[in-house]
C-alpha cells in the first residue's frame, strides 16, 4: 500500500502539477508577439543579436492581441548555446485597463542551452510585456521571435523522477510502521543486504552531486582580482613534488619585494605590493615563512593520494580526482560508525535495522560532506581525511570494545589500528584529534577493570600497561614524525603553520573578541536559512558584523539546514531514563564535548563558513545516531512486547542475534521506563510521533542539499540549472 500511494503521488505530481502548463495551454491559440520597441540601452544589429549599451535601459516591449499567459524565446541563428550562455531578464506587465508598467522584482530568463527553459509564465490578463534585460554593458543577446501563449509539451525529467523516487524511498522505508523497525541488527543476510545498499546510497549520494556539478578542475594557479595574487589550488600537487624531491617547502618563486616586507601577512598591503610589482606572482591559501611557501594543509592527502600516484603515473592527480577518493572513504567510514554504535548499544537492547539504516542516511546528510562536494574546493580534502580517519578510528575502538579488552590479541589490535587512524588525523587536519577524547566515556568501565586488575596483582599489571601501550604507541609513531616535519618547517614541534596563511586577513594577529562567540554558535547551528518561492528557492543568509571579521558564503545553521532531524538533541532531558538504560549518555556527552572543542578552534580562526562544519558536524551526528537507537530501544516495536524489552518478531532476528559476540546481556533488571509510564497505546502513539518527525527532517534535509545547489555561485552547469528550474514553470 505505501508503494501504492507513493506511486499514486509520484504520478499525480508529473501529471498535473509540474505539467499544468500542458494543461493550460491545451487549447490556446499561439500567435507570434508584436515587437513595439526597445530601450535606448539596447542596440538590436541586422544579424539577429542586441548589444548592451546601457544596463538600465535595455528592454524589449512586446505585446498580443490577446491574454498572454505564456511566451515561448523561438531559436535565433545567433544563439550560441554553451556551457556559461544565459540570458537574464525582469518582466514589467500591463493590461488593456493599465495606464503604465507594473514591475516584478524576480530574475527570470533562459538559456540557448536549455530547451524547455525557453518558456515563460508571464500571466495575470497581461496584453504587453517589457522584457528588462539583467545583463551587463556589452552583453551581446540573441534578438529571438517569440511565440504567444504556445502550446507547452508536456515534459518529463529522469532528474526530477528520481529526486521524487529517492525522497518516497525514504518515506516508505523509515515511516513509523516501517517493517525494517521490527528486524534486529544481526549479521545475517537479511541484515547486511540492505545495510550494504544503504551504505552505498550514503556514499554515492554526494559523488553523484559532485558529479552533477562537474567543477572544472584548476590544474594550474588561479589569479583573483580582488587580491590581486594567484590561488593555490595546485598546492597538494606541489606539496606531493617537494615530498619526492626531499623537501618541505614549495617550489613557488618569491617575490623579492613580498619577502621583504615587515608584515607579508597584512592583505591590504599585500594586495598593494603585488599590483605594484607584478613581476613575480604572490600566492593566496598557502604559508609563507623565512622566505619560502609551505602547505599549512595536513600532509597525509599528498601522503596517501598525490605523491603515490605521481611516483607511479608520472602525472599530478586531478583535484577532483583526490576530492571523490576522500569523500567516498568518509562516506564509508561514518556508514560503517553508525553501525558500529547501533552493536554498542544493541548489547544492551535490541537495536532495529531500521533505526540503523536511518541513522546511515542521517549521517550523510549531516556530516557536512554532501552540502559542500560540488565546490570542487581542494580545502575540503584534508577535512574529509580526516573525518575518514576519525570515524574509522572510532568504529575501530568500538570493535575492541564489543570484543571485550580481556579476549586477546584481536580485541587489542583493534584497539591499535583504531588509535593509529585516529593519530592521523592531526596530519589531515590536526584539531579533529580531538575527537580521541570520545575514548574516555566509551572505555571507562575497561579502564576502570584494568586499573583493578593492575593494583590487584603483577599479571593484571602487565595486562594493562599492554593494552596501554596499544592504545597509546599508534599516537606516538604518528606524532613523533608530524613533529619533526613541523619542526623543519616552522622551528616548532606544535607548529603545524595555519597563522603564517597568506589568506583575506592577517592571522598572526587577528583573534575574534569572546563575546562573538555566542553569534558564531547561533549562525553556525541555529541562524534560519534564506528560503524563498522563487526557484532555486535557497539563498544566501548574510552575517551581520559589529567589527571586521572574514565573511565566507553560509546558506543557515546546521540544525535549520542540514540536519533538521538532530533537533532530537534538544529533547535529551526527556529521554535520559532511556539512554541510561543504554548507557549512551556518556558518550552523546562526550561526542557533543569534543565536537564543541573543535568548533571553538574553527572559529576562532575563521568565523563563519559552511565549509567548516565538516570538522565538528560529524561528531555531533555521533550524539544523534545515540540517541535515535536509545529511543529505538525504548520506543520501537523490538521492545514493544514486555517490560523487559523482549522482542516482538521472533523469526529470523532472534536467531541470528546469537551469532554476535555480545559480552555483555540484556539486564532485565532494568526494566522498561517508558514501558511502566505509559500505556502501551501512548508509547506507540510516541513513537510514531519521533521516527515520523525524524523521516521528515531526513527528506527535508535531502531536498534543502539537492536545491541548494542551484544557490549563486555553486558551480551548476548553465544548461543543468536552466532545465531543473524549468521545472517550476507553473509557478
Amino acid at each position: 500500500m505505501p508503494v501504492l500511494i507513493a506511486v499514486l503521488a509520484i504520478v499525480l505530481l508529473e501529471l498535473f502539477v509540474f505539467n499544468l502548463p500542458f494543461w493550460q495551454t491545451v487549447g490556446s491559440h499561439p500567435e507570434q508577439a508584436r515587437d513595439d520597441g526597445v530601450g535606448s540601452g539596447l542596440a538590436v544589429g541586422s544579424d539577429g543579436v542586441a548589444v548592451v549599451t546601457d544596463p538600465d535601459n535595455a528592454w524589449r516591449d512586446l505585446s498580443a492581441g490577446q491574454p498572454i499567459e505564456y511566451l515561448y524565446m523561438g531559436h535565433s541563428n545567433a544563439e550560441r548555446p554553451r556551457q556559461d550562455d544565459a540570458v537574464r531578464w525582469r518582466i514589467s506587465t500591463a493590461k488593456n485597463t493599465d495606464g503604465g508598467w507594473y514591475d516584478a522584482n524576480a530574475d527570470v530568463g533562459y538559456s540557448p542551452s536549455s530547451e524547455d527553459s525557453r518558456y515563460s509564465r508571464v500571466g495575470g490578463r497581461a496584453t504587453r510585456v517589457r522584457i528588462r534585460y539583467r545583463m551587463s554593458k556589452g552583453s551581446v543577446i540573441p534578438y529571438n521571435t517569440v511565440t504567444v501563449n504556445p502550446h507547452v509539451p508536456m515534459r518529463f525529467s529522469p532528474l526530477r523522477l528520481a529526486l521524487e523516487a529517492v525522497a518516497a524511498l525514504l518515506v516508505i522505508l523509515f515511516r513509523p510502521s516501517s517493517p525494517l523497525y521490527r528486524m534486529r541488527l544481526a549479521r545475517t543476510r537479511a541484515c547486511l543486504v540492505p545495510l550494504a545498499l544503504c551504505a552505498a546510497f550514503a556514499c554515492l549520494v554526494p559523488l553523484g552531486l559532485f558529479a552533477m556539478a562537474a567543477p572544472q578542475d584548476s590544474p594550474e594557479p588561479v589569479y583573483w582580482d580582488f587580491y590581486a595574487t594567484w590561488q593555490a589550488t595546485d598546492q597538494y600537487q606541489r606539496l606531493a613534488d617537494a615530498i619526492l624531491h626531499g623537501r618541505a617547502w614549495l617550489d613557488y618563486p618569491v617575490n623579492d619585494a613580498f619577502a621583504a616586507m615587515t608584515n607579508p601577512y597584512d592583505t591590504r598591503s599585500r594586495t598593494r605590493l603585488a599590483l605594484n610589482h607584478p613581476d613575480v606572482l604572490i600566492y593566496f591559501d598557502v604559508a609563507f615563512h623565512d622566505g619560502r611557501y609551505y602547505s599549512y594543509f595536513g600532509v597525509l592527502p599528498a601522503l596517501l593520494l598525490f605523491a603515490p600516484f605521481k611516483a607511479v603515473t608520472g602525472m599530478p592527480l586531478p583535484t577532483n580526482a583526490g576530492i571523490a577518493v576522500v569523500a567516498l572513504l568518509a562516506g564509508a567510514a561514518c556508514s560503517l560508525l553508525a553501525v558500529q554504535i547501533a552493536r554498542l548499544i544493541g548489547r544492551r537492547r535490541p537495536v532495529s535495522l531500521g533505526a540503523t539504516m536511518l541513522a546511515m542516511i542521517a549521517f550523510m546528510l549531516g556530516n557536512g560532506i554532501a552540502m559542500l562536494i560540488q565546490l570542487g574546493l581542494f580545502y575540503q580534502i584534508p577535512q574529509e581525511l580526516a573525518v575518514a580517519c576519525a570515524a574509522g578510528g572510532l568504529a575501530a575502538w568500538i570493535q575492541a570494545k564489543l570484543h571485550g579488552l580481556d579476549s586477546g590479541a584481536l580485541d587489542r589490535r583493534f584497539l591499535a589500528f583504531g588509535s593509529l587512524l585516529m593519530a592521523l588525523t592531526i596530519a589531515s587536519r590536526p584539531h579533529v584529534v580531538v575527537a580521541s577524547l570520545i575514548a574516555i566515556p566509551l572505555f571507562t568501565d575497561e579502564i576502570r577493570r584494568l586499573r583493578r586488575a593492575g593494583l590487584h596483582d603483577r599479571r593484571g599489571l602487565l595486562h594493562e600497561a599492554v593494552v596501554w601501550a596499544c592504545a597509546l604507541i599508534p599516537y606516538a609513531v604518528v606524532f613523533l614524525p608530524q613533529f619533526a616535519y613541523n619542526m623543519a618547517r616552522f622551528g616548532s614541534p606544535t607548529d603545524f603553520g595555519a597563522t603564517y596563511n597568506l589568506t583575506g586577513y592577517d592571522m598572526t594577529h587577528f583573534h575574534a573578541p569572546l563575546t562573538q562567540y555566542p553569534a558564531f554558535f547561533f549562525h553556525y547551528l541555529l541562524q534560519p536559512p534564506n528560503l524563498t518561492a522563487h526557484f532555486p528557492f535557497v539563498g544566501w543568509d548574510g552575517i551581520p558584523l559589529t567589527t571586521w571579521r572574514s565573511e565566507h558564503p553560509h546558506f543557515g545553521g546546521w540544525f535549520m539546514t542540514d540536519a533538521p532531524f538532530a533537533f532530537v538533541l534538544f529533547t535529551i532531558a526527556i529521554w535520559r531514563p532511556l539512554m541510561a538504560r543504554v548507557r549512551a549518555t556518556g558518550l552523546v556527552a562526550g561526542a557533543l564535548a569534543c565536537a564543541g572543542l573543535a568548533f571553538l578552534v574553527d572559529v576562532r580562526i575563521t568565523g563563519v563558513d559552511y565549509r567548516y562544519e565538516i570538522d565538528f558536524a560529524w561528531m555531533i551526528m555521533i550524539a544523534v545516531a545515540a540517541v535515535l537507537y536509545a529511543l529505538d530501544t525504548g520506543l520501537g516495536t523490538l521492545g514493544a512486547g514486555s517490560a523487559d524489552g523482549g522482542v516482538a518478531d521472533a523469526g529470523e532476528a532472534d536467531a541470528a542475534v546469537a551469532s554476535e559476540s555480545d559480552p555483555v546481556p540484556a539486564r532485565k533488571k532494568d526494566g522498561d521506563p517508558v514501558g511502566k509510564t505509559l500505556p502501551f497505546d501512548a508509547r506507540a502513539a510516541l513513537r510514531r510521533l519521533v521516527f515520523g518527525w525524524f523521516t521528515a527532517g531526513v527528506v527535508a534535509a535531502l531536498l534543502f542539499l539537492f536545491f541548494k545547489q542551484f544557490a549563486h555561485g555553486m558551480n551548476m552547469p548553465v544548461r543543468i540549472w536552466w532545465d531543473v528550474a524549468s521545472w517550476f514553470l507553473f509557478m
